[in-house]
């Protein structure tokens, strides 16, 4: 259960470790050369560079060590190297301070003088070049200003990301069929869409899971129905890139009626800062939530290296809405509660349920009654309810239609909330060539163009918003 990121603070401080004792080495060798006895040449020579390696030494303890300061994933992610890299250097000057030196005065006794040629060339000539450099110590400092400034410019317009996605021997295909398919014309679609990939000189071998399982699907949106996942393995010494069979994967399977993703990684990194772009548009109202969203994802795939752009609305259920209108509800001594009521009892009426028992497991029984299962807008327009005539006693029979007003709408099928604030998200992906951190700039300035109405607002999500989150905490 060794710990990686330790590990790779480990690898990264290798190098740096046995720097200070070098240093310190050399020098008590060149003070043995000067005709110090051994002792005295450990102690002045530890003495004169121990100022030297200190400064040096935290210059770069000062690099890492502030991350503890830092929140969220940077610091889940990074907080252990950075803290391995800082002990592992000041155990090092340690180590240079005190043993080295004591060690040197044990075995530096003999000591001959060394020529060295190639090396005592090159200082020469590093001696001269710095004189001349020192003579023009002005122009020196514009020189490194400049490639500072040009090295800042060169990193925003290259563009960031949080994790870059890692070429991997496996990738992922998300078929989902349309709505009103079949199980089985799902699984003819799958293995039409396995021949195709198999046609691939660089796919090596290809799996299906019927329902979306597994952890890639769910992060692609997949996951339910009659949804089927393809798990692909690619040649170890393949030809071409992840990217370029998920192209030529989506070429083939264009024209299929079928909506085919393909995943390049089974294990992205970038998922753990949340994928691609999201814009989370926050307010009460849900209708007008998905107003909003549909004009956000307008915005958004206007935006050159936005792709798959999508709010969720292929994610809605039919909904038949009845609103009761009081006062007309009132005139047959009716109240809303009480004729929702009589709309739930009748929309219950015969139902039962069991459970068939079986040796591996019990399996509940539904059973729906015609009324369920025929409901429809005009089917509930004709029930009627009876109330008591206030002038003739009588009990008469008023249709629903007559206090109700009817609609059918597409909702939700769950409701989102941050801090008791409902709201809607509109993602999308990266296409190939292009940098998050560039496109979601875009995103961001043309979203905030848009004119919201009064109690609403937009944030920007995902991975876009943890890189700026990541460069607060370092700035």
């Amino acid at each position: 259960t060794l710990n990686m990121i330790s590990l790779s603070g480990l690898a990264l401080g290798i190098g740096m470790l046995v720097d200070n004792s070098i240093v310190v080495i050399e020098n008590i060798y060149r003070m043995r050369g000067k005709g110090l006895s051994a002792k005295k040449a450990a102690v002045e020579g530890a003495k004169q560079v121990g100022g030297a390696i200190t400064a040096s030494t935290l210059t770069t303890v000062c690099v890492f060590a502030p991350i503890v300061f830092v929140e969220g994933i940077t610091r889940q992610l990074f907080v252990d190297m950075g803290l391995t890299i800082a002990y592992t250097l000041l155990a090092s000057l340690l180590i240079a301070l005190t043993f080295v030196p004591m060690m040197g005065s044990r075995m530096l006794k003999k000591t001959k003088d060394i020529r060295h040629p190639w090396f005592d060339k090159f200082q020469e000539g590093y001696g001269m070049i710095l004189g001349k450099l020192l003579k023009i110590k002005p122009v020196v400092l514009l020189v490194m200003v400049a490639l500072l400034i040009a090295s800042v410019w060169g990193s925003l317009a290259k563009g960031m990301e949080f994790m870059p996605e890692m070429e991997s021997t496996q990738m992922t295909v998300s078929i989902t069929p349309p709505e009103d398919a079949e199980f089985a014309e799902a699984c003819e679609l799958a293995d039409e869409v396995t021949e195709k990939v198999m046609s691939i000189s660089d796919v090596e071998s290809v799996g299906a899971m019927a329902g979306g399982g597994g952890m890639a699907s769910s992060l692609m949106g997949g996951g339910s129905g009659n949804d089927v996942t393809l798990y692909i393995i690619v040649r170890e010494d393949k030809e071409l890139s992840n990217d370029e069979i998920a192209e030529k994967i989506q070429d083939m399977t264009k024209d299929m009626d079928a909506e085919i993703s393909v995943s390049t990684s089974e294990m992205d990194m970038g998922a753990l800062a949340g994928e691609g772009l999201t814009v989370q548009i926050r307010g009460r109202d849900l209708e007008k939530l998905q107003s909003l969203a549909g004009d956000i994802k307008e915005i958004m795939g206007k935006v050159e290296g936005t792709a798959d752009v999508s709010t969720g609305a292929e994610e809605t259920e039919k909904e038949f809405r009845i609103t009761v209108d009081k006062e007309k509800a009132a005139k047959y001594n009716m109240t809303v509660a009480q004729i929702y009521q009589l709309v739930g009892e009748r929309m219950a009426d015969d139902t039962s349920d069991d459970t068939i028992s079986t040796d591996i497991k019990d399996y509940d029984i539904y059973l729906e009654s015609v009324e369920q299962s025929e409901a429809t807008i005009d089917s509930l327009k004709k029930l009627t309810f009876t109330y008591e005539d206030k002038e003739s006693g009588e009990e008469k029979e008023i249709k629903l239609s007559e206090v109700a007003d009817f609609e059918e709408l597409e909702s939700l099928t769950s409701i989102s909330r941050e801090g008791q604030e409902r709201y809607v998200e509109v993602s999308a992906s990266i296409a190939s060539g292009y940098n998050v951190g560039i496109v979601g700039d875009k995103v961001e300035k043309a979203v905030r163009s848009y004119d919201l109405p009064e109690g609403y607002t937009i944030e920007m999500t995902g991975e876009d918003e943890s890189i700026n989150e990541a460069m607060n905490n370092w700035c």
